[in-house]
């Protein structure tokens, strides 16, 4: 009973912060009109799926595989998946055995993860339930579509001035004609830029993973969704929707912590190659010739970064477009494709402090904090208390 109460309380913080998500992430006037015939119905997706998969979990409540027969399981759902892009009869039939065994591969990737988050300490005591002593939110994650978002910046400068989820099924026509509506219909008087994106994961509850992602992908991406929905119980999370420094401190701190703690998740269960005996569906990257100098995809991206804003500070936005799209080929020659490089384009992916778009100081304090903490667990147990500038530097001190 107690822990139906903590599912209770988890029910209503999933569609209240459903609600406030909506809300925030949904602009208004020529934004929302181009979009607004796509728009992804998020409250009715956490309708659909919460139950469903709850369900599943009542009538499966001991999990008694073996890991050999854990791995089993998943290794024939990715090897499914393989079969399920080769059309015919063949896909039809890998796509329904897939969707068969979807809740086992779910259940033991979240079982998964779950071990490796109460080895961090990273088990929450819910209130009124402290004797509990479970990961809290319970992991729990679905396998699926994932929703598109489409981002809108000033021309004049990079800042995410909207953003609003739209439905995965777009295709690129589709995507091109509201990105061209929002630029068109938007009367400001240098105007704005535009771009819809794909997300590879998405913080609801439960979480959605994006289902064609490669296995070591999908592992982090569960790892970051989760701790999206940790962090709400703390300062940092609270603090989401407050000011753009604190989501940036949100969404870097879930993507350093995921990518640590899926480290360790693939180091005591093994990645695709040593599970399966197959690679992940992502291939890598081929080494240069000898004599080759090998393409820093982030350093180059941080300067054209530095060179965008320096030129939009002096006025010089037509000149700092057609920058960007002289890199956007420079990128693609080197194997980074990117279908559209702008303002927009910076102002949603600077929000994760650690990746290449981003020239924000919060990525490098927090890859020291996770340096001094020790451990994933200790720099999310230090993390979650920041929510600014001024409390990272305090940390580090």
């Amino acid at each position: 009973m107690a822990y139906l109460a903590v599912l209770a309380i988890l029910i209503a913080f999933t569609i209240a912060g459903g609600i406030a998500l909506y809300r925030a992430m949904g602009p208004e006037d020529a934004t929302e009109a181009a979009a607004s015939e796509h728009g992804y119905d998020l409250v009715s997706w956490e309708l659909r799926h919460f139950p469903e998969k709850w369900l599943h979990k009542f009538q499966h409540p001991f999990d008694g595989r073996s890991e050999e027969e854990a791995d089993e399981v998943v290794c024939s759902y990715l090897e499914l998946r393989l079969l399920a892009g080769k059309g015919g009869e063949e896909e039809e039939r890998a796509r329904e055995r897939m969707g068969e065994i979807e809740n086992e591969v779910e259940d033991v990737i979240e079982g998964r993860v779950t071990a490796v988050l109460e080895d961090e300490g990273l088990a929450l005591e819910p209130p009124l339930f402290s004797d509990l002593g479970l990961v809290f939110p319970p992991v729990d994650f679905e396998l699926d579509a994932t929703p598109r978002v489409l981002a809108v910046s000033p021309r004049e400068r990079i800042a995410l001035r909207d953003s609003y989820l739209l439905t995965p099924d777009l295709g690129l026509d589709v995507i091109e004609r509201i990105e061209r509506e929002v630029e068109a219909e938007n009367g400001e008087e240098s105007g704005v830029s535009a771009l819809v994106i794909r997300t590879g994961g998405f913080s609801s509850y439960p979480s959605v993973v994006f289902e064609d992602a490669s296995y070591e992908s999908l592992i982090e991406t569960v790892f970051h969704e989760w701790l999206h929905s940790y962090l709400v119980f703390f300062p940092l999370g609270a603090s989401y929707f407050g000011s753009d420094e604190a989501r940036t401190l949100n969404e870097s701190v879930a993507n350093i912590a995921g990518n640590e703690l899926a480290r360790l998740y693939l180091e005591r269960y093994g990645t695709q190659q040593e599970m399966c005996g197959t690679a992940s569906e992502t291939p890598e990257v081929p080494s240069p010739p000898p004599g080759v100098i090998e393409f820093d995809f982030t350093s180059e991206m941080r300067e054209l970064r530095n060179q965008v804003e320096a030129m939009l500070a002096e006025g010089r936005i037509e000149e700092a477009e057609a920058v960007m799209e002289e890199r956007r080929d420079e990128f693609a020659a080197n194997g980074v494709f990117i279908r559209r490089l702008n303002q927009a384009y910076f102002a949603f992916h600077g929000f994760y402090a650690d990746t290449a778009a981003s020239i924000d100081p919060i990525g490098p304090g927090l890859q020291t904090l996770l340096e001094r903490a020790g451990s994933a667990g200790e720099f999310v147990r230090v993390a979650s208390r920041i929510t600014n500038r001024e409390e990272l530097g305090a940390a580090l001190d």
